[in-house]
C-alpha cells in the first residue's frame, strides 16, 4: 500500500480535530501509537497508527475513501469545538480531497 496522502486529519476520543500538514511528522505529535484514536489522509482514507513510542508512524488501512465518515467526525468538530468560527461549519466541498484541503487550511479557534 502507498503512504498517506497530505493533509492528514485527525481526531482524538473527544472529537477534537488535529491536522498535520506532513504525515511524515506523526512522531511529532502522537506520542505512542496506542493514544491515536482516528485519521483519514488526503484522500480520505482511515489510517492507523504504528511503532515504538517516540517513533510513530501512520499507515493506510483501506485503500478506498470514507468520505461519510470523515464528513460526519469533521462536521461534529465544527459543530461541538469550533464555537468561535463564524459559520461553526465546515468549508463546503464537493470533492473530498478538495474539502480535506480546505477544511486543513480553515483556521478555527477553540
Amino acid at each position: 500500500m502507498t503512504d498517506p496522502a497530505d493533509p492528514v486529519l485527525l481526531f482524538d476520543e473527544d472529537g477534537r480535530m488535529f491536522i498535520l500538514h506532513d504525515s511524515s511528522l506523526a512522531d511529532e505529535l502522537i506520542e505512542s501509537a496506542d493514544e491515536f484514536c482516528e485519521g483519514y489522509d488526503g484522500k480520505g482514507r482511515p489510517l492507523r497508527a504504528h511503532g515504538d513510542p517516540g517513533q510513530v508512524a501512520l499507515a493506510l488501512v483501506a485503500s478506498e475513501a470514507h468520505e461519510d465518515e470523515l464528513r460526519t467526525r469533521v462536521e461534529r468538530y465544527y459543530s461541538v469545538y469550533a464555537a468561535r468560527h463564524p459559520t461553526r461549519t465546515p468549508p463546503q466541498r464537493a470533492d473530498l480531497a478538495t474539502f480535506i484541503r480546505a477544511v486543513a487550511d480553515d483556521f478555527v479557534e477553540e
